[in-house]
C-alpha cells in the first residue's frame, strides 16, 4: 500500500516546481510566517523566495505541497 498523505516539501531553490503549489512560510520572525497559499514559485527580483497567484504574493516561502499529486475528489 502506497502513502498518499500530504507533506511538506522542503523548497530547494535550484529545483522549484513549475506548476501551482501550496506553498507556506515557516520561516518564524517574517513576514507571513505560518501562512499559506496557492500559487508558483519563483525568486523574485531581490533574490527572495515567493509564491505568486495573480494579485497576491507570499514571501519567505520554506516549504510547499505538490497538490497536483493529489485526486481531492474521493
Amino acid at each position: 500500500m502506497s502513502d498518499n498523505t500530504m507533506q511538506w516539501i522542503a523548497v530547494d531553490k535550484n529545483n522549484l516546481p513549475e506548476h501551482e503549489v501550496l506553498a507556506a512560510n515557516f520561516m518564524p520572525d517574517t513576514f507571513g510566517y505560518q501562512e499559506k497559499m496557492i500559487g508558483y514559485l519563483a525568486i523574485n527580483t531581490e533574490g527572495h523566495l515567493c509564491a505568486s497567484s495573480e494579485h497576491e504574493w507570499l514571501f519567505n516561502v520554506t516549504h510547499y505541497i505538490d497538490i497536483n499529486k493529489f485526486d481531492l475528489i474521493q
